[in-house]
């Protein structure tokens, strides 16, 4: 299924983040030799910027299409991504490549690692009340959802976000997030953007005190595990409510 998750949605994007216990070595000279490293990989990766006030140096690829990788290295986390990626396999393939080079550039290595996740993310254009939307889709017949019975209630706050263990350990989680961007001002004004509902799946792996395996063999199991969840738990009772209902307001 996951190479067809575009299809879902109307812009779809998969990212991978790392966060360190100790600061990542950020000096000139380092980042440098990194990001040139990574350019030799994906040559397409051209435009850099430092935002030297957040430690946070950024490289990505030109936007053509509106699809291109990123990448960018802070003081405590490394992240890149693939914005509408032509199958998640690509997107995996650029989280691969940047673990496979960080334990000798950026010497990042699990013994001070603190996560590794992987987000798969799911935007629709939705003009309207994001958070009365949410309450149609996802909350319905529930105490929570029947709260709009109340005679002029507006929906003003309806974010989602659950967590949910995947492993005896309680090391693995796996989270789902729907993300209204509904203001109460456009509420109040009965005038809304067209700013993008997100729904993001975040499959992480916790640290949590014991010895683990190199970056790359711990990163091929969080795919696995993301899309099955995505498969099984996500798409029937998230994505599609959410695609039916924004349906019905066109």
């Amino acid at each position: 299924m996951g190479d067809s998750y575009s299809a879902l949605c109307d812009e779809f994007y998969v990212n991978m983040r790392l966060g360190t216990q100790m600061k990542m070595a950020t000096d000139r000279a380092t980042l440098i030799s990194f990001f040139e490293r990574m350019q030799k990989i994906h040559p397409r990766l051209v435009n850099f910027q430092q935002d030297a006030k957040n430690c946070e140096s950024t490289m990505e690829e030109d936007r053509e299409n509106n699809a291109y990788r990123w990448l960018s290295v802070e003081a405590n986390r490394l992240s890149c991504g693939y914005f509408n990626p032509p199958t998640c396999r690509d997107a995996y393939a650029l989280g691969s490549s940047v673990l496979e080079v960080v334990p000798y550039y950026l010497s990042i290595s699990p013994v001070d690692l603190d996560y590794l996740d992987i987000l798969w993310g799911f935007d629709y254009q939705c003009k309207g009340n994001h958070h009365e939307l949410i309450a149609e889709a996802l909350l319905g017949d529930s105490p929570v959802g029947k709260l709009l019975e109340t005679p002029g209630s507006k929906a003003v706050n309806y974010e989602l976000s659950a967590i949910v263990s995947l492993s005896e350990d309680s090391r693995t989680h796996a989270r789902v997030w729907v993300e209204p961007r509904t203001s109460a001002q456009q509420i109040r004004s009965n005038h809304f953007s067209e700013d993008a509902l997100s729904v993001y799946v975040i499959v992480r792996q916790w640290a949590g005190g014991r010895k683990l395996p190199d970056l790359h063999e711990l990163y091929e199991q969080l795919p696995r595990q993301g899309e099955q969840f995505i498969d099984e738990r996500v798409v029937e009772h998230f994505l599609a409510p959410i695609r039916e209902a924004i349906g019905r307001r066109r």
